[in-house]
C-alpha cells in the first residue's frame, strides 16, 4: 500500500480491506437504532440545514462508537494514514437518500476555511461506506484535473461548490472494508453511477498531523487508541 498523502493534497486513492466487515456492520446497525429515535432531533437551525443536506444532527454525530474503525489498525491502516494519525472529533455520519444530498464538486479545504482563522492548515479524508455492497449504491466521483485550492462560492443548497464540468473524472467500485481516502485539494463530488441506488450511509473523518492539532480541540489518536486533546486527555467522558 502506498502513502501519497505527505507528497500532494490533491491525491485520491481506494484502500482495499483495511477496515473489519464486522465492526462496520456493528456500526451500520447503530446507525439504524440510532436514526430511528430522538438522535435525529435537531436542536437548531444549524443542525435543521445539515440534516437536509443528508448530514447527522450533533446527538448522532457527538458519540465515541464511531471511532471502533480506527481501535486496532493494521499496519497497513497505519502505513495507509502517516504522518496523519489524529482523527477530528465528531466524524461526519452520513445518509444519502435523495438527490437534495448530493454535494457538488468541491474541495475540503473550503469547508475548513469556513471555519474561520482558528481551523487545521490541513486534512486528508477517509470515507468508509457502511453498506453491504456500497459499489451498487451513491459514492464519491473524483476529477483528474490538475488541482490548487480553487475559489467556491454556495450551489446548490451547500456552503461551498466549483461551477465545474470536467471530463477527465473517475469513481472507484468498493466493497465493503474499503474506504477512499484523500487529500484536501481533490476535486470530489457525489456520484450515483449507472443503475446504482442514490441510497448510502456513510462514515467520513478527517485526519490531521498531530503537530496542526488545536488547543482545546477533541481528536482521536490512532496509534494510541484514545481521545485526547493537544495538551492531554479529554477531560469529558463521550456519550457511547
Amino acid at each position: 500500500m502506498t502513502n501519497d498523502a505527505p507528497r500532494s493534497r490533491g491525491f485520491f486513492a481506494p484502500h482495499r480491506q483495511v477496515f473489519g466487515p464486522a465492526v462496520l456492520r456493528r456500526l451500520r446497525a447503530s446507525f439504524y437504532e440510532l436514526t430511528a429515535g430522538s438522535s435525529q432531533d435537531a436542536t437548531s437551525e444549524r443542525e435543521l440545514r445539515a440534516m437536509a443536506r443528508g448530514e447527522g444532527s450533533d446527538t448522532l454525530r457527538l458519540r465515541q462508537r464511531w471511532f471502533d474503525v480506527w481501535r486496532t489498525p493494521s499496519p497497513d491502516l497505519l502505513e495507509m494514514v502517516r504522518p496523519f494519525t489524529w482523527v477530528i472529533f465528531p466524524p461526519q455520519v452520513r445518509h444519502v437518500s435523495s438527490t437534495s444530498h448530493f454535494v457538488p464538486w468541491h474541495q475540503d479545504t473550503a469547508y475548513i476555511s469556513l471555519l474561520g482563522p482558528l481551523r487545521h492548515t490541513r486534512i486528508v479524508t477517509c470515507h468508509i461506506p457502511l453498506d453491504d455492497e456500497p459499489a451498487r449504491r451513491s459514492t464519491l466521483q473524483f476529477t483528474r484535473a490538475p488541482q490548487s485550492e480553487l475559489t467556491h462560492q454556495p450551489r446548490d443548497g451547500f456552503a461551498a461548490g466549483l461551477d465545474i464540468a470536467p471530463e477527465d473524472v473517475v469513481h472507484f467500485e468498493l466493497s465493503l472494508g474499503d474506504c477512499l481516502f484523500f487529500g484536501d485539494h481533490a476535486v470530489h463530488r457525489t456520484y450515483t453511477p449507472p443503475g446504482a441506488l442514490i441510497d448510502r450511509r456513510s462514515l467520513e473523518f478527517r485526519l490531521i498531523d498531530p503537530e496542526d492539532s488545536i488547543a482545546n480541540k477533541d481528536y482521536f489518536d490512532i496509534e494510541l487508541g484514545t481521545f485526547r486533546r493537544r495538551d492531554g486527555p479529554m477531560p469529558e467522558k463521550l456519550p457511547l
